[in-house]
């Protein structure tokens, strides 16, 4: 199967004051003040070294107030890569793509694919991606290292492949390790939060996983190292409501549109020492984000179409956090956290009263991400290897258009 890969990396920014979403918008586990150098170059540094590597997209996503000066220092990073095939989608690129959205008459779903929440940042991405062509997405975190030359033959190493169900492999997570070498998640230290760990759980499902055959079917994926090819991307989308964990959120949707993520155990990247958020605000949106995911399993049950997820399939993770059981880890974390953290009062909200909003955030929005999924195959068909548009985001003054197009279904490339 012959591919057209692009590497696609989400980076995010915030204000001076480095405490992130300060003015407002979504809240970031990770990200970078525009007054620090932050990781972004060292990841580019070492791209420079894969074999093969061709065009990289770079997301610029920025703290509201700031994505001027964040774009402004995000274009003077990649203008020291003068050899590398760069593009940029930062505001004002974003907005070209939101206008072609208008003129095909999907523009109701700009903010769906757009540079604010987890799932419309990799929604975007994908669209670029489709804007230039590729079959092929390759998702890296601007915070790891590829310390491979063979990179990109990993990544796309069994793309076509067919599974023992009969059908094809489309799309792959990795892994990522730490300086040591270590691939298993840490130990949480502070005992007032172990009530929300998941450590135990994850490592119980990726030690064997590492340990396996070279693919197996995934429970969970890395955001820092994904790859969808375009039979799996232009079908399936990322949730724009989902506000955080984008990436197990989308395995969890491919099963449901009958379509599986496939863990390769051979996939690594190393990742940077990074500074954690870990505010009152980040727990809330932890909180909301599996009351959110639990209750769209639910919903997504009564749906005709719909490939059920029973929680117990995916032991030993995510399994049980994909119930009701939920709520009381929740009340539990926030009532310990209300003792051993300093933001004591701001915890009891969220015991008394966060718990609440997080409910009603999840039955008011699961149904939305399958009224916007229904759309989304038609937005990838109508930005896909659109020339004057991939001109407009290179900043070149001609990108040749690539040969491959959509018949019946979204297949831009062929098995051989």
């Amino acid at each position: 199967m012959n591919l057209n890969p692009v590497i696609v990396i989400p980076t995010y920014w915030c204000g001076r004051r480095g405490a992130g979403s300060s003015a407002g918008g979504p809240v970031y586990d990770y990200v970078t003040p525009i007054d620090q150098p932050g990781n972004l170059a060292r990841c580019l540094d070492s791209l420079q070294r894969v074999t093969g590597l061709g065009r990289v997209i770079v997301l610029v996503a920025a703290e509201p107030g700031t994505e001027n000066q964040a774009a402004e220092k995000v274009r003077e990073i990649l203008g020291r890569y003068p050899h590398m095939e760069l593009a940029m989608v930062a505001a004002p690129e974003q907005r070209h793509i939101h206008r072609r959205m208008e003129q095909i008459g999907l523009g109701a779903l700009a903010s769906c694919a757009s540079l604010a929440g987890y799932g419309a940042v990799k929604n975007l991405g994908i669209l670029a991606a489709s804007i230039f062509g590729h079959d092929t997405v390759v998702f890296l975190d601007d915070d790891v290292i590829v310390d491979r030359p063979d990179f990109l033959e990993r990544a796309l190493y069994g793309i076509g492949a067919q599974t023992p169900s009969g059908g094809l492999v489309t799309a792959k997570t990795g892994y990522f390790y730490d300086a040591q070498g270590k691939r298993l998640a840490q130990p949480e230290k502070r005992w007032y939060r172990k009530p929300w760990s998941k450590v135990r759980e994850f490592n119980a499902y990726l030690g064997p996983a590492l340990e396996g055959p070279r693919l197996s079917r995934a429970n969970t994926a890395a955001a820092s190292c994904m790859v969808l090819h375009a039979e799996t991307f232009g079908s399936v989308s990322f949730d724009p409501w989902i506000t955080k964990g984008e990436d197990l959120d989308y395995v969890i949707s491919c099963r449901m549109y009958h379509q599986d993520i496939w863990l390769d155990n051979k996939l690594g990247v190393q990742r940077m020492p990074r500074e954690r958020m870990e505010t009152p605000a980040h727990f809330q949106q932890d909180v909301v984000r599996w009351f959110y995911q639990s209750r769209k399993v639910e919903f997504a049950k009564a749906q005709i179409d719909l490939m059920r997820v029973e929680p117990h399939t995916m032991e030993p993770y995510p399994g049980k956090w994909l119930t009701h059981k939920v709520d009381r880890q929740a009340l539990a974390t926030a009532l310990a956290s209300a003792v051993g953290a300093p933001e004591h009062s701001e915890y009891l909200g969220i015991a008394f009263g966060g718990r609440k909003e997080a409910s009603e955030y999840a039955r008011d929005n699961c149904s939305r991400y399958f009224e916007f999924q229904r759309q989304w195959p038609a937005l990838v068909r109508g930005l896909w290897n659109c020339t004057p548009l991939a001109t407009q985001l290179s900043g070149a003054r001609y990108v040749q258009g690539n040969s491959a197009s959509f018949t019946g279904r979204f297949s831009a490339v062929s098995t051989d």
